[in-house]
């Protein structure tokens, strides 16, 4: 079913209060609510919907998935409705997907390729879950990360790449026997629009990211072979990552003008 999603403008210095300078309010949610079991949890304040941790959250706090959009609690819902809108953001991201799903699809059974998915799905939360990030979107076989400095602190790059690694090394255990996983891992510190989208009923449905970079991050990791994830040079920097410029790499990058350089993590 196509959605016919609009960006919304607006409520700019609330956003820059929660992405860039670091509400506190949320971060201190964010804090709590990330020791409390279990997944699934709401995309921006992290409370947990099942298990114990749920259960207490409703019971004493009234703090539930919300009916009108799953994807976040009740309390989060309200606040996109009350403040619908973003703002340009510098901040770390990461896109990483199954290239050639078509093809590794065919050799396994529909129910195997959806628990590939669904495991990778695991993997990618757990690790943003371990550096402070917040996974942005699921698309297809495909996870879209951010790192925004007023959410996952001043060191949003380290702990980029942080992910980076994680998932990296997590990613290898899920593979099917006898099929290589191309699992491609970008990295790309910059700047995107990040903020609430609606339906064409002008209903808020989610947060997304827009902008050059973000295309740059989902072009980065298509140019990673299989298991490889790279480090886009902003990020290396932003991170204070000692590396030989004679590792770098510079792939064509489809729709990508720009000279683009890149670590690999191997």
């Amino acid at each position: 079913m196509k959605h016919d999603y609009q960006r919304q403008d607006g409520n700019e210095e609330v956003w820059k209060l929660v992405l860039i300078e670091g509400h506190p309010l949320l971060l201190s949610k964010k804090k709590r609510f990330g020791f409390l079991p279990r997944d699934p949890r709401c995309k921006l304040c992290t409370a947990p919907f099942k298990g114990i941790g749920g259960w207490l959250l409703s019971r004493f706090q009234g703090i539930r998935q919300s009916k009108r959009n799953p994807l976040f609690c009740n309390a989060c819902d309200e606040f996109l409705r009350a403040y619908p809108g973003g703002t340009d953001t510098p901040m770390t991201m990461m896109f990483v997907d199954i290239r050639n799903s078509t093809g590794l699809s065919a050799q396994m059974s529909s129910k195997a390729f959806m628990e590939l998915v669904s495991e990778l799905r695991n993997l990618a939360l757990d690790a943003m879950a371990k550096t402070d990030g917040s996974v942005l979107e699921f698309i297809g076989d495909g996870v879209i990360a951010v790192w925004p400095p007023g959410i996952a602190g001043a060191d949003h790059a380290k702990k980029g790449v942080a992910a980076a690694r994680r998932l990296q090394e997590k990613v290898k255990r899920i593979a099917p026997q006898g099929i290589d996983l191309p699992i491609g891992i970008g990295v790309h510190t910059g700047e995107a629009y990040l903020g609430t989208i609606a339906a064409a009923s002008n209903d808020i449905q989610d947060i997304s990211a827009f902008g050059y970079d973000v295309n740059l991050v989902a072009r980065i990791s298509t140019a990673a072979r299989a298991g490889q994830a790279l480090i886009s040079q902003a990020t290396c920097d932003a991170a204070g990552l000692e590396y030989d410029t004679g590792k770098l790499l510079q792939p064509d990058l489809k729709g990508i003008d720009k000279p683009a350089f890149l670590l690999p993590l191997d």
